[in-house]
This record gives C-alpha cells, sequence and structure tokens, in this order.
C-alpha cells in the first residue's frame, strides 16, 4: 500500500435506549470517516459499553438511560425534566449501573460478544472499511474469561483478530482479568498492533508488536483525569517513535457512568494520529490532533509508507536494524527478574537502618555495582542566560559554557523566561462536532445501490 487515509473517532459515553439507536450514533462518525476516504477507522477504549444498556432491562436501567438523555445536547425541555427527575430516584434507590453490567456478564456475557460482533461487523461491511472497534468487557473467545477486548473488523464485516488489555487499570481489576499475549492483526490496509490503556506505558509491548511485523500501532484509551491522560498521549507517542511505525490513538470522553461509585470522573482526552517525528512538521510526532479533552470529533490524516521506508533506510537513529535481541533478551531478563523481587510498597520501618553496624541488615548496591544504562553529561536546571539556544537545539550537552546556577534566584529567573517563551503550538487541530451532525448523505454502498 503506497498511502492509507486514516480516521481516528473521539466519541462520548452515552446509554442508548437500544441497538438501533447505538448504531444510528456511530453513523455519524462513519459518514465522516467516509467523506474523508478513509479506509481504516479507530475507535476508542470502553466505548463498546454503550451496547450494554440496550440489553439491561428493569427499572433501574431505565433511570440511568432517561438521565443520560436529558443530558445531551438536542435534549427537549421534557426529556430535562425526566432525567433530573430519574438522576434524584437513582441516587435515592442507590442504584449502581456497574452492579448491573456486572449481573449482565454473569448471566448474559454470550449474548454481549454476539452484538458486539453483529453491530461493528456490520458497520465495516456496510461503509467498506477496516474498523478497530472500540474495546469494552466482553468474554474472550477462546475460553469464555472476561477481559478488556477490542476487535478489528474487515470491509466485509469478518472479525479479523481481537485484542486483549494485558497490563490492567485499576478501574478494570474487578470486571475483567488481564489478556495473556500481544499479536499483529492481518489487515488489508495493514499488520496492526493493538494497546489498550496502561499498555501504552510499557515499551516492550510496542516492541513486541514492532518486531512481529506490525506496521501500524493503534491505541485506545479511556482517562479519568487529566494527569493519566497526558501520561498515555506521551507514551504512545514514544512508541511510536522508538519504533519508527505509524500510530493512532483514540480517547473515550464524556461521562463514566460504569465507573466505580468513588472514582466517577469524567472521561477526558485528545485523539491524535501519529507519525515519526522525521515525517511531521516541526518534527512534533503529530499529524493532527483533537482540539479539547471533551468534544466528539472525527480527525483523518494520510500515512505515507513509502516515506516511512525511506526513512528507515536513512535515518540517523536505525532502530529497527540496529537492536540486537540477541544482546538486550538476556539483560532485560536479568533486570525484570532483579525489579520483581522488589517490594512494591516498601514501609518506613522495613527500610535499612544506617545508624547500625549490625551485619544482618539488608546489603546496598553501590551506583558502580549496577549495570550502565546511561550516562550524565549536564545536570538541570540549567543555567538561565543559556535556555533560548537551548530551546532552539543549538546547544550541545558537551557545550563547555554549560553552567548551573550561581545562585539561589537564578533558576526562577530560567523558569520565568522559559515561560515567556511558550514556542508555537506545533500540530493542527480540528473541531468537527457540528460536521458531523450535518452529514446526512447516504452510505458508499447505498450510493452503489448495493
Amino acid at each position: 500500500m503506497e498511502k492509507l487515509i486514516v480516521a481516528c473517532v473521539q466519541q462520548r459515553m452515552r446509554l442508548p435506549d437500544t441497538l438501533d439507536a447505538y448504531r444510528e450514533d456511530l453513523r455519524r462518525f462513519m459518514r465522516a470517516a467516509a467523506n474523508k476516504r478513509a479506509r481504516l477507522v479507530v475507535f476508542p477504549e470502553l466505548a463498546g459499553m454503550m451496547i450494554a444498556p440496550s440489553l439491561l432491562r428493569g427499572t433501574q436501567a431505565t433511570l440511568f438511560k432517561r438521565k443520560d438523555r436529558a443530558q445531551r445536547r438536542q435534549a427537549s425541555l421534557w426529556d430535562k425534566l425526566g432525567g433530573q427527575m430519574a438522576g434524584a430516584a437513582a441516587r435515592l434507590l442507590n442504584v449502581d449501573l456497574r452492579r448491573l453490567f456486572q449481573g449482565l456478564l454473569d448471566v448474559n456475557a454470550a449474548e454481549l460478544w454476539q452484538e458486539y460482533v453483529a453491530v461493528f461487523g456490520g458497520l465495516a461491511n456496510e461503509f467498506d472499511v477496516t474498523i478497530v472497534a472500540p474495546s469494552a468487557y466482553l468474554p474472550d473467545p477462546l475460553d469464555g474469561v472476561i477481559r478488556n477486548i477490542a476487535a478489528v473488523f474487515g470491509p466485509s464485516g469478518e472479525l479479523l483478530g481481537y485484542q486483549a488489555k494485558g497490563l490492567l487499570h485499576s478501574e478494570d481489576a474487578d470486571l475483567a482479568q488481564p489478556g495473556a499475549e500481544w499479536r499483529v492483526i492481518l489487515t488489508d490496509v495493514g499488520r496492526i498492533g493493538l494497546m489498550l490503556g496502561s499498555d501504552m506505558l510499557y515499551p516492550e509491548v510496542g516492541r513486541l508488536l514492532a518486531y512481529q511485523g506490525a506496521e501500524i500501532l493503534i491505541g485506545q484509551a479511556a482517562a479519568m483525569d487529566r494527569s493519566l491522560y497526558e501520561k498515555l498521549r506521551a507514551g504512545m507517542l514514544a512508541r511510536m517513535q522508538e519504533n519508527q511505525i505509524f500510530a493512532a490513538v483514540s480517547f473515550l470522553v464524556g461521562p463514566n457512568e460504569f465507573g466505580r461509585r468513588l472514582e466517577r470522573a469524567p472521561f477526558v482526552g485528545k485523539s491524535a494520529i501519529l507519525a515519526p517525528q522525521e515525517l511531521t512538521p516541526e518534527s512534533s510526532g503529530i499529524l493532527v490532533e483533537m482540539s479539547n479533552v471533551r468534544s466528539e470529533s472525527v480527525l483523518a490524516a494520510v500515512w505515507d509508507f513509502p516515506a516511512l521506508q525511506a526513512l528507515w533506510q536513512s535515518t540517523d537513529a536505525p532502530i529497527r536494524s540496529l537492536t540486537s535481541m540477541q544482546q538486550m533478551a538476556p539483560m532485560l531478563a536479568a533486570l525484570y527478574q532483579q525489579l520483581h523481587r522488589l517490594p512494591k510498597h516498601p514501609e518506613p520501618h522495613a527500610l535499612p537502618d544506617h545508624s547500625r553496624d549490625d551485619k544482618a541488615d539488608a546489603q546496598l548496591l553501590s551506583l558502580d555495582d549496577l549495570p550502565v544504562l546511561a550516562s550524565v553529561t549536564a545536570r538541570w536546571p540549567l543555567s538561565y542566560n543559556h535556555h533560548e539556544t537551548a530551546l532552539n537545539g543549538d546547544l550541545s550537552v558537551d557545550d563547555p559554557q554549560l553552567e548551573l546556577p550561581q545562585n539561589e534566584d537564578e533558576p526562577a529567573a530560567f523558569l520565568r523566561s522559559a515561560r515567556a517563551h511558550p514556542g508555537v503550538e506545533p500540530h493542527t487541530v480540528e473541531e468537527e462536532t457540528q460536521e458531523m451532525d450535518a452529514l446526512l448523505e447516504p452510505t458508499p454502498k447505498e450510493e452503489k445501490g448495493e
């Protein structure tokens, strides 16, 4: 494939009354992607949970649905009044949507999986594209164990593969078990490696997928606070750059009705389409990124695969060709064994007492005993009178003029001066919520009369 247009969906969590209502909501995003001629469409983590409300029965589930309906932009005055009453009743009855969903998984998980496949396989066939469907807590087709799973569907609606989240967040722990492996999924648009949530924070996951021949890294995320979003964004940028392949990350936004009772902060994030720094404006690594953390949108960008292959041949940091697993594997294995033996949360009283000369105390290693992984050539903060040169990329770490501040006021002066030079925003933004609402064109297959 020479070039590929990819669409990345930033979707808001809702509680649809029926599956047909959910499908129609998804078609808004699919029309926007089709209007941009996208051949690959990516949805966010946990957006597949919106299938569940249509399968929930009873008064308690109805209260949540009416409350959600009142929060929509197109809600009528009657819906808003009814939603306020439903929300008050749900609080009075101590209704917990997460507990209702757990009950659904206990008695009807198989139907949830069947509807998930039918909805997203049908959309892929309807719009003749490859879809990375949003993840949800679903039974693993191999063993029936509930996991956080995202599936990939081809243009004919066939299930091409799926990926389970391997490194669970605390929000996943009571609903799902971790996945056991990461595998590349073969599609018509390329070899896709999927990472869900916390998986993006670990370099080994991205490298494992890259060594299996992944041409595209896809991240799905549902972050409940700004700091987690920033970490996931930074992690995805790092996985993309260190493996020198194209990537996209899709974030869920909006209310978190399925969250733990004490942790229902709304989802936030800015979805983005990424490419190696050498192929992006101002070496940012970002082709396009959402403009804010709460709005819905569909972003689109072009991935130029010949340019990527040329980069692999010409780059001054040929990561894909110089990394030797024969050298790294034993070192990494030994390092992980050491880390596994460390206490996870050492208490203060468990720390060694250096005031005693007791030989039975835990042995401490000096820096000379540790393997050398990197070296430090300059200390932070930089001297404030060099900050502008450093920001422009003209200052080498070996610059003999690099100095430490001579008094305690200089670091503060450096920070004040740096804040006065924020630089230029390095990426393009799009805001398309209104565009999606206005797109009512027929689907590509409808135009063909199929």
